[in-house]
Formats: structure tokens, C-alpha cells, sequence
């Protein structure tokens, strides 16, 4: 087992793959208390922030990146995507100041080993932004003291290049919502292999996400007077 995760490891290096899965510290996170990247956000572009907290510019940088995910999927429709600042172990005590005008997630590279810097380097420097596809592989990455428009532009074109859209409902990929997505659903439910789809966005997959579906289609033939809720 040991030689095989070596083996997996090494893999991942060269084929500039990256992965993690750590606890996120920041109590106003939607996923506060659960791991990140994987597997909550194993379907979204990521974009990681090598931060150092106990600053005042980094604390202001990371509030001026929650306001920017919120830009992106508001004005740009990037739903599937989400900004994680990695920090240091060393120095956590910082935590609740450096995310105090910040909902993202952030989460702990363990000092003095600093594994995560260290899988992500080259690029793994103060202030580095670092973007990752789907599958973990690296896209870009820039370096910023401060997220201006010149920086931001950058990201956009990066994610415009990259993103896949994503239907709310589609669950079998067909572009399309419909009566076999809702049956797809329900089999994936009651065999447990519901595979992260989370429809309704509460964290969970359940009856609930099988009628969010039902109401999508409802709506999407315009028919208001059939709304389910539950």
C-alpha cells in the first residue's frame, strides 16, 4: 500500500496533478468544519491562495477575494468555482482576524513540513494564486499583493478558457432536464452512490434535490402553478 501511494504521489508531481483534503478553519464558511478540496468542491475549477495570516494586507486581499467569487458567479455565471487560501499551522491563532471579511474557505499547511507548498511548487510562493481544473490539473497561476482589475481580468480569462457550464438538474449530462434525471437521481439515492450531487446546495443529497429537479423542469415549461415544496 505504501510503495502504491508513493508511486501515486510521484505521479501526480510530474503530471502536474495536484489533491488535498483538509479541514476548513473559517467559521463563516459554507463548509466550515468539513474537508476541501476534496470532496466538496471535486466538481468546481479551484483556486488556491498561499496566504499567511496575522497581516493586514492579506486579511484585506481575502476579503477582496470572497467579494471577487461572489463577482464571478453573480456577473460571470462561474458557479462551479471556488478561491481556498491555504495558511500555516504555525500561526493560526490568526485565523478569526484574517478571516473576518471573508466567507472562503481557508485551510492549514502544516509547519515546518509545509506539504501542501511543497506539492504545489513552484508555484506555492507568498501571495501566489494558483488555478487547478476539475481533474487537479494546473491551468495558470499569478502573484498579487492586492486583487485589482488588471489581476482579476486575468483570472476571468483564465476561467473563460476552462469552464465548463454546468446545467443545475442535468444529472445524466445530456444538456437537457428532464423525467430521467429525476429517475436517475432516485436510483442513485437509494443505492448510496449519489456521487456528490447536491442540487438544492444544503450539503447533502436527498428527497430534496429530486423535487428541486421537479420543480427546475415545472418551471422550465412554464407551467407556476405546480411548485413543490416539502
Amino acid at each position: 500500500m505504501k510503495k502504491y501511494i508513493l508511486i501515486l504521489l510521484i505521479s501526480n508531481v510530474l503530471a502536474n496533478i495536484f489533491e488535498y483534503s483538509l479541514l476548513d478553519y473559517n467559521t463563516t464558511s459554507p463548509t466550515h468544519q468539513l474537508n476541501v478540496w476534496y470532496p466538496e468542491y471535486s466538481n468546481h475549477i479551484t483556486m488556491h491562495y498561499f496566504a499567511t495570516q496575522g497581516w493586514a494586507g492579506w486579511t484585506a486581499t481575502f476579503g477582496q477575494l470572497s467579494n471577487f467569487q461572489e463577482e464571478l458567479k453573480n456577473d460571470y455565471g462561474f458557479e462551479n468555482v471556488v478561491i481556498i487560501a491555504i495558511g500555516q499551522t504555525n500561526i493560526s491563532s490568526f485565523n478569526n482576524s484574517f478571516c473576518a471579511n471573508s466567507d472562503l474557505p481557508l485551510v492549514m499547511d502544516t509547519f515546518p513540513e509545509l506539504p501542501i507548498r511543497e506539492q504545489f511548487s513552484p508555484y506555492s510562493e507568498s501571495h501566489d494564486f494558483v488555478i487547478v481544473d476539475y481533474d487537479g490539473n494546473y491551468l495558470d497561476h499569478i502573484n498579487f499583493l492586492s486583487l485589482g482589475n488588471v489581476e482579476k481580468n486575468y483570472i476571468i480569462d483564465v476561467l473563460e478558457d476552462n469552464y465548463n457550464q454546468i446545467i443545475l438538474g442535468d444529472v445524466n449530462d445530456d444538456t437537457f432536464v428532464n423525467i430521467q434525471d429525476v429517475i436517475l437521481l432516485v436510483n442513485m439515492i437509494l443505492s448510496n452512490s449519489s456521487d456528490n450531487i447536491d442540487i438544492n446546495g444544503d450539503g447533502s443529497t436527498n428527497i430534496l434535490d429530486v423535487i428541486q429537479i421537479v420543480n427546475i423542469i415545472l418551471n422550465w415549461n412554464n407551467n407556476p402553478l405546480f411548485i413543490l415544496s416539502f
